[in-house]
């Protein structure tokens, strides 16, 4: 029985289709981390938004236009044991990120795409240090085993 049903009595049941809701994407944004996700309504992506610190936030945009902004990408395909590994990084310019990311949807892609600014170098280096380095490497192997054990 319906908990609402139950409670109230009456509930208006609807024959409309089910939908995702979109999470809502804040209106200023420095950067997102996206990750293939799939769920009763096929092929998505789990959006993670960030911004820099305020120094690197501040910071003169690199190769802001009317076409859009300039942005690192870095993108991660799962391995034979499906732990994401570094696949390539590059520079580009985006009119909308998170239209890009939604091209991306089926292709098993995972990553980051940050606005470039004159300090955003340092950011993305680090961050690239990081994802490739074997500590990352190490939480992700632990985090999917915990995963596949529950």
């Amino acid at each position: 029985m319906n908990l609402l049903k139950k409670l109230f009595g009456y509930v208006e049941e609807s024959n409309e289709p089910k939908y995702k809701e979109i999470d809502s994407v804040p209106q200023k944004f420095d950067g997102v981390y996206f990750n293939p996700n799939v769920d009763e309504y096929g092929d998505t992506y789990t959006l993670s938004f960030f911004n820099y610190d305020k120094e690197t936030t501040e910071a003169k945009l690199i190769e802001n236009t009317k076409i859009g902004s300039k942005f690192h990408i870095a993108f991660f395909k799962p391995n034979d044991k499906g732990i994401p590994v570094f696949s390539d990084s590059f520079e580009a310019i985006l009119n909308d990120p998170i239209e890009y990311i939604n091209s991306l949807v089926g292709s098993d892609l995972a990553g980051c795409i940050c606005r470039k600014t004159e300090k955003s170098d340092i950011w993305f280096e680090k961050y690239l240090n990081y994802v490739t380095g074997d500590e990352y490497q190490k939480r992700m192997l632990e985090a999917c085993k915990s995963i596949a054990d529950n």
